[in-house]
């Protein structure tokens, strides 16, 4: 007894087709030309990508992990308003909202990847102000309470962030910075 197989649809030229094969993919001699030139450029390009990936210096791996924590912790307070003075700066172009970290990467690099150490901050606070330490010590204990804000003052303990770590992070805040997103433009549509 013969078994007909479903029709599939071409992976190339997207036409319905009787395959000959359960492992068919294509309908036809040029699609199958097509298909296996397709298959090998995206082999090439994700090797180009992972010798690409190797071929990055921690610094870069650090800047990279970095800036995807900021940007979760700016989707995470959007709406709240500056940790330090508390207004709400207009949208610009360029962004008008920084990560603000209590303690700066420079003194204690050790918190620099610490949620409880970091919170959305003006440009003006942050960069012009020289992070606005006094008021946004005021801001992380109405935040994060007394305990918290003297803990991160006490810590001194060294912590190195290998390559690993620093790609984990990156990739760990990315998934949360699109799910804040996601939940905050659901919640935009819900209201409207």
């Amino acid at each position: 007894m013969i078994r007909t197989l479903k029709p599939k649809i071409c992976k190339v030229c997207a036409r319905d087709f009787t395959p000959i094969s359960s492992m068919s993919k294509v309908c036809s001699v040029p699609c199958s030309l097509q298909f296996a030139r397709d298959v090998a450029r995206k082999k090439a390009e994700r090797d180009i990508r992972e010798a690409r990936q190797k071929a990055k210096s921690r610094g870069e791996h650090l800047r990279e992990a970095q800036a995807a924590f900021n940007a979760y912790v700016r989707e995470r307070d959007f709406g709240m308003g500056c940790i330090s003075c508390g207004l709400l700066p207009k949208k610009i172009f360029g962004g008008a909202v920084d990560c603000g970290h209590y303690r700066s990467t420079g003194s204690a690099a050790h918190h620099r990847f610490n949620l409880k150490n970091c919170a959305a901050q003006c440009v003006k606070c942050n960069r012009y102000l020289g992070s606005n330490t006094v008021e946004m010590r005021k801001g992380m204990i109405a935040r994060f309470g007394i305990v918290a804000v003297e803990a991160l003052e006490s810590d001194q303990t060294p912590r190195k962030f290998d390559i690993e770590y620093l790609t984990r992070i990156k990739r760990i805040f990315r998934k949360k910075t699109r799910r804040a997103k996601a939940r905050r433009n659901s919640d935009m549509r819900e209201a409207a």
